[in-house]
């Protein structure tokens, strides 16, 4: 039911967010199923690694229409048992995106054995 994207974000559009923090366990019909409730998604992906196929734990949804994205970013998400972090995209080169500062980042792939 999810419609599905290879990038990561890099086309961020107003109605268009970033859901992180979800269960490994989640589908992409559970998590449109979801976010439908706000409005009509035009766009939907959970990011899996290339590797080995597996949830990254992460994904975005865009909203047709822009508005509900101040709505959702609002509440608090339960997802599969987890709560999730709801963050707006910025499109790369935006002047918002130059004055954007960030505590945290998401880095994938580190070995088990790296300390």
């Amino acid at each position: 039911m999810g419609f599905k994207r290879s990038d990561y974000g890099d086309d961020a559009s107003p109605g268009k967010i970033f859901i992180g923090g979800l269960a490994k366990e989640t589908t992409i019909d559970t998590f449109v199923k979801y976010f439908r409730k706000y409005g009509e998604i035009t766009d939907s992906i959970i990011m899996k690694d290339r590797l080995t196929g597996r949830p990254m734990g992460f994904g975005f949804i865009t909203y047709a229409d822009p508005s509900v994205v101040d709505t959702v970013i609002a509440e608090t998400h339960v997802i599969s048992g987890k709560q999730v972090e709801i963050k707006r995209t910025i499109p790369k080169g935006s002047a918002e995106s130059k004055d954007f500062k960030t505590e945290k980042i998401f880095v994938s792939g580190i070995p088990a054995a790296v300390t």
